[in-house]
């Protein structure tokens, strides 16, 4: 499957008291909102394990998945989207980091399209996001260009209900909007579900 853009990205925020989805984060590029660059996806195939037997290579051992994981390219994302995703404690406007700091259980819904135009959707069940650090750059006489901050989201087997539970992600590639809505509501059922 080859994508075409990265149009959207919606983040779902788990309560950590209640276990169930709470606060959404749309990043699509509206001004002051945030914008997807890039996502690149790994560990969706465990390494494959040759298994040996009668002298020869007998069998190759590749079930599940491997350390799934998503490197984001993300533009201006909001500060409280920032602090919210990363489990910042906020206390007066300030932003806390220290040994306390957890980061949420998140779900995350990528929207792009395919070389025809379908829709293109993957959903990750479950999993936290990270930032390792920052950079500081001086300026200089040139036009500012932002780049994109990096976070890292690590998938983790979701263990809700329904047909979801046990999977890592779910991707679906078409024109059929009962099956976009489909997804779309494994990724964020319902309150009370």
């Amino acid at each position: 499957m080859t994508l075409v853009g990265f149009k959207r990205m919606t983040i779902g925020v788990f309560d950590k008291e209640t276990g169930k989805l709470g606060k959404q984060i749309v990043v699509e590029g509206k001004q002051d909102e945030g914008a997807t660059v890039s996502a690149e996806i790994s560990g969706l195939a465990k390494e494959a394990t040759k298994v040996y037997g009668s002298n020869i290579a007998y069998y190759v051992s590749q079930k599940g998945t491997g350390d799934v994981s998503i490197d984001f390219g993300l533009l201006d994302l909001p500060e409280n989207a920032n602090d919210t995703i990363l489990g910042y404690e906020v206390k007066n406007g300030i932003s806390f980091v220290g040994e306390n700091t957890e980061p949420p259980y998140c779900v995350v819904l990528l929207e792009s399209e395919d070389l025809s135009g379908d829709t293109a959707m993957m959903a990750f069940f479950k999993g936290k996001f990270s930032q390792d650090g920052s950079t500081l750059n001086t300026t200089n006489n040139e036009a500012f260009e932002p780049e994109a901050e990096t976070y890292t989201f690590t998938a983790v087997t979701s263990d809700a209900d329904g047909d979801s539970n046990g999977q890592v992600m779910g991707k679906y590639v078409g024109k059929e909007e009962k099956t976009i809505a489909a997804l779309k509501a494994l990724a964020f059922p319902t309150a009370g579900e």
